[in-house]
């Protein structure tokens, strides 16, 4: 029973330090605006979200349309303000970006799936 325990301890561990890991890899991407970083990150659909076009896209759609964002809106820094786990058990976390252009409201779900965690929704708002 005690091996069971911990067991289950210590793939809860791994699942945990697997969300930690890509959360992390897309904040570092945010604040390089690196798009393709985020790319390896993502569903094959996602719910995108920048300004005012909203839709879903395919997986390389939200690539381009990233790299065109940070073309026009050079990223300093990236802060994550608040994280949490959703009721469907999706990860989340919400921060600021900084740019050349101004300060947006970053928010992005996460899900498990087969390949650990994965990128599935991703908003960007100007903080007006």
């Amino acid at each position: 029973m005690k091996l069971i325990m911990t067991m289950c301890i210590v793939l809860s561990g791994f699942l945990a330090q697997a969300q930690n890991d890509v959360s992390q890899k897309i904040a570092m991407a945010l604040q390089k605006g690196d798009a393709a970083a985020i790319g390896t990150c993502l569903v094959s659909s996602v719910d995108l979200t920048i300004l005012d076009d909203e839709d879903m896209y395919p997986a390389d759609q939200v690539v381009t349309k990233l790299e065109r964002f940070f073309a026009q809106n050079k990223p300093s820094s990236f802060e994550v303000k608040h994280e949490g786990t959703s009721k469907l058990d999706d990860h989340f976390r919400i921060g600021d970006l900084t740019t050349t252009t101004g300060v947006y409201r970053v928010t992005y779900f996460m899900k498990k799936g087969k390949g650990g965690m994965k990128l599935k929704q991703l908003r960007i708002e100007k903080i007006e």
